[in-house]
Formats: C-alpha cells, structure tokens, sequence
C-alpha cells in the first residue's frame, strides 16, 4: 500500500508540474491559485489525496501568492525533485516580470533551510 501512495503522490505532483510548464508564464500565477483552491475542496470535502504531493503544491502555491508582495513564507522540508521544479518556476516567473526579483532570495529563504535540515537527519 505504500508504494501505491508513493505512485499516486508522484503521479499528483507530475500532472501538476506538467500543467505548470504548458501554461505562459502571464497564466501560471492563477492557474497555481486556482490549482490551490481545487486542493483544498478536494480535502474539505474528504477526497483521498496524497499527503505529501498536497502539501508540497499547497507549499509552493503559498509561496508564490506571498512572494508576488514580497512577503516571507513558513519554512517547509519539499522533496528534491519538486524544489527543482519550483525553483525553475520562480525562474521563469521573475524573468517574465511575474514576481519580483527578490523573489529568488525568498524562494531559498523558505525551502533551503528546511531542505537542508532534512538531509542532516
């Protein structure tokens, strides 16, 4: 049963990150804010979804609505690979002129620290 929640968590987090990369980088802010807002029906309502996929979106969805005002976000340990993806995003997005510039620095406020508190455990 793990490694079904494992396959269903990584399919959740690839579907999400395949959307992301289609959309123009003018869309990605509110196709991210109407993503998070399906999620948390979808838990209100007691669908079964993959914790740590959800968190990880709904982690990045924050950071994004916080960091278009230059606001810090809550630290959260993400896995690797989804990091890798948000970090290529926010990328994107500041290239665009969709955030700010100092959103880099806020991106590796948030998510190194816990990233790299989780590697010393």
């Amino acid at each position: 049963m793990c490694a079904r929640f494992v396959v269903v968590s990584a399919q959740l987090f690839e579907s999400f990150s395949g959307m992301i990369d289609k959309i123009p980088a003018k869309g990605v802010l509110m196709a991210i804010e109407l993503e998070r807002q399906m999620i948390k029906t979808d838990l209100a309502e007691k669908r079964t979804l993959p914790f740590a996929a959800v968190h990880s979106i709904l982690s990045f969805c924050s950071f994004l609505k916080n960091a278009t005002s230059g606001l810090h976000t809550i630290s959260s340990a993400l896995p690797i690979q989804h990091i890798a993806f948000y970090r290529k995003t926010v990328a994107r997005l500041i290239e665009t002129g969709e955030l700010p510039f100092e959103a880099t620095t806020l991106f590796d406020e948030t998510f190194s620290p816990a990233f790299l508190k989780n590697l010393a455990s």
